[in-house]
C-alpha cells in the first residue's frame, strides 16, 4: 500500500533537513580544522621569522664589534706608519726623496707609450 502523498513529502523534509544539518556540520568541523591548520602554521611562521630576527641582530651586533676591532687597528697602523715616515723625513730626507722619485719611474714605466710623442690625430707630431 502506497503513503499518502503529504507523508511522504514530511518524511522527504525530516530527510533533507536532516542531511542538511549534518553537511552544515561537517562544513563547522573542516572550517575549525582548517582554521587550527592555519594558526598553527602561522605560529610555526612567527616563531621562526623570530627566531631569524634574532639571529640576524646577533650577527650584526658581532660584525659592528668586528668591524670596530679592525678600524681601530688600522687606524694604529696607519699612525704607526706615519710616525715612521716622519722619523725618515726628519733622518734621512734624500732617501725618501729618492724613494719616491725611484716609485715615480716605476708608474711612469707602466704607462703606455705613445708611438708618435704627441697627439695621434696631429700629423706633424
Amino acid at each position: 500500500m502506497m503513503k499518502p502523498f503529504g507523508e511522504t513529502a514530511r518524511e522527504t523534509r525530516a530527510k533533507a533537513s536532516e542531511l542538511a544539518e549534518k553537511t552544515a556540520e561537517n562544513a563547522r568541523l573542516t572550517a575549525e580544522a582548517a582554521k587550527a591548520r592555519i594558526q598553527d602554521g602561522y605560529g610555526r611562521a612567527r616563531a621562526a621569522t623570530e627566531d631569524l630576527a634574532a639571529k640576524a641582530s646577533e650577527q650584526a651586533g658581532v660584525a659592528r664589534e668586528a668591524a670596530g676591532e679592525v678600524y681601530e687597528k688600522g687606524k694604529a697602523q696607519a699612525k704607526r706608519a706615519n710616525s715612521k715616515l716622519k722619523d725618515a723625513a726628519e733622518k734621512q730626507p734624500l732617501a725618501l726623496v729618492a724613494g719616491a722619485v725611484a716609485i715615480g719611474a716605476l708608474l711612469g714605466s707602466l704607462l703606455p707609450k705613445s708611438g708618435s710623442g704627441g697627439r695621434k690625430d696631429d700629423p706633424d707630431s
